[in-house]
């Protein structure tokens, strides 16, 4: 059944099934028990194996008994400095023998005397009583969420999905920093002990682990960095493969500041045999261009990507960008009839889009403008399509231009909701230049409009 495992020093350890988790039920029970969580619970049965409750309402019973026994304060008072339970997913019943061990060997630091405290030892305990109290708050705040959640659930499934994207985004931005970190050989004041603590703790953690790169690296170990994104790819879920993938490209990041090109495709070619081809490729490619690598650049494109994936706009499109931040601006354009031969019929309109884009960013606006007249020529409809060209048009600062769009789109016919999308759009737009004639010229235009679909539903 589903369940964690709990781990105690120096005694056997046990397992709170889902049923003890919580008088509430969970249904989303694990983002709130991570690995190495410190929780409080009681032990229900001792056979055949420790049957642990996290239930308030088997603490509650448990805490008045022990209040109601007072010679037994010291001992409570020991038991909460060395019961420290670090939750284990139900997966990882093997680590128990480990850390049991590892318990053991640390146990004899602690000294314990009747009449008086060694310092240290009255540290840990004041320390270990703070934890206590802050477990009382944890489980208030467990239950809030079960109540909260139990919402949601009536609700529906949307706020898990922004919780969810949420997070991912702010993991992401972790990673990224890290990984620029990593690539400019930075270090943090965290020591040694701290970052294996701290991956202990969270081994499926990509974070953690390229900041323990990053360490190495700032102490000039390469092979201890290597040795750690090993061992990362080792400690890490095989079902994490973004976090897999985040250690992959901190480890290109190493080789290809360190290592050498042949050393980084090695490395390469390892991570694509457990992970999505195009998207190790892509990564190499990124990291290739941030460190203006551009002969290494082009001959992974031509030798690999454009050929095994050469029906992935996603491919073509980042090619064609690298090309134009090098000014090959000649190459770029040559590029988008090779891409349109390859790719399939129902991505040419975006991929039209995406290199008038690179027009306005590296090239010729006008030319990337022309593309865009085409393209709505054929489709215009596409309110995607519009966006994107009024955007390109107002970032130019040519007023003219940017009026000539609009009032081309104004005139074209449209159901009533793609319509109100551009009037909106005129309006916005020179409501920022601040020239209040022209705007009540434009809203003259949409009631006339309004009129006369009045006047045609009439008839």
């Amino acid at each position: 059944s589903s369940g964690i495992n709990a781990e105690w020093p120096l005694r056997p350890g046990g397992r709170v099934v889902l049923k003890n988790m919580s008088d509430n039920f969970l249904k989303h029970w694990e983002p709130m028990f991570p690995v190495g969580k410190l929780v409080r619970v009681c032990v229900l049965s001792t056979e055949p194996r420790l049957q642990l409750s996290m239930k308030r309402s088997d603490l509650t019973k448990i805490k008045s008994s022990e209040e109601s026994d007072a010679p037994q304060i010291q001992e409570c008072l020991d038991d909460i400095l060395m019961s420290k339970y670090q939750l284990n997913s139900s997966d990882e019943d093997a680590e128990e023998d480990e850390s049991e061990t590892e318990s053991e060997t640390a146990a004899p630091k602690i000294v314990y005397r009747k009449t008086s405290v060694v310092e240290d030892v009255d540290q840990d305990l004041k320390r270990a009583l703070r934890e206590s109290n802050s477990e009382d708050e944890d489980e208030d705040e467990v239950e809030e969420a079960d109540t909260e959640k139990s919402e949601e659930t009536v609700k529906g499934k949307s706020f898990e999905k922004r919780e969810r994207k949420r997070r991912k985004e702010a993991d992401e931005r972790e990673t990224r920093r890290i990984e620029r970190a990593l690539a400019d050989n930075s270090n943090d004041a965290l020591t040694e002990e701290d970052h294996e603590r701290e991956v202990a703790v969270n081994p499926n953690n990509a974070a953690s682990w390229v900041k323990f790169m990053a360490y190495y690296l700032g102490l000039g170990k390469v092979d201890k960095a290597r040795q750690t994104a090993t061992k990362a790819l080792a400690s890490i879920n095989y079902r994490l493969e973004n976090e897999k993938l985040d250690v992959w490209a901190a480890l290109f990041n190493l080789e290809n500041s360190f290592g050498s090109y042949e050393s980084l495709m090695s490395v390469c070619r390892e991570a694509s045999t457990t992970n999505d081809h195009k998207t190790v490729f892509l990564k190499l490619a990124s990291v290739l261009h941030s460190s203006h690598k551009f002969t290494e650049l082009d001959d992974i494109f031509k030798t690999v990507l454009l050929k095994k994936h050469k029906h992935s706009r996603k491919v073509w499109c980042q090619y064609g960008d690298s090309l134009g931040s090098q000014s090959r601006l000649d190459d770029m354009r040559d590029l988008l009839p090779r891409a349109l031969k390859s790719l399939p019929k129902h991505k040419h309109v975006r991929t039209i889009s995406y290199f008038a884009q690179l027009e306005y960013k590296y090239g010729d606006p006008n030319r990337g403008s022309t593309m865009f007249e085409n393209v709505l020529t054929t489709y215009p409809a596409r309110l995607d399509l519009w966006s994107v060209y009024i955007d390109r048009t107002i970032a130019m600062k040519d007023i003219s231009q940017a009026r000539n769009v609009f009032e081309r789109a104004i005139g074209l016919k449209l159901p009533l909701k793609k319509m109100k999308f551009f009037y909106k759009r005129y309006i916005d737009y020179e409501t920022s230049l601040g020239g209040s004639g022209k705007v009540e010229y434009v809203k003259n235009k949409a009631r006339d409009y309004l009129q006369q679909e009045k006047g045609e539903g009439s008839c």
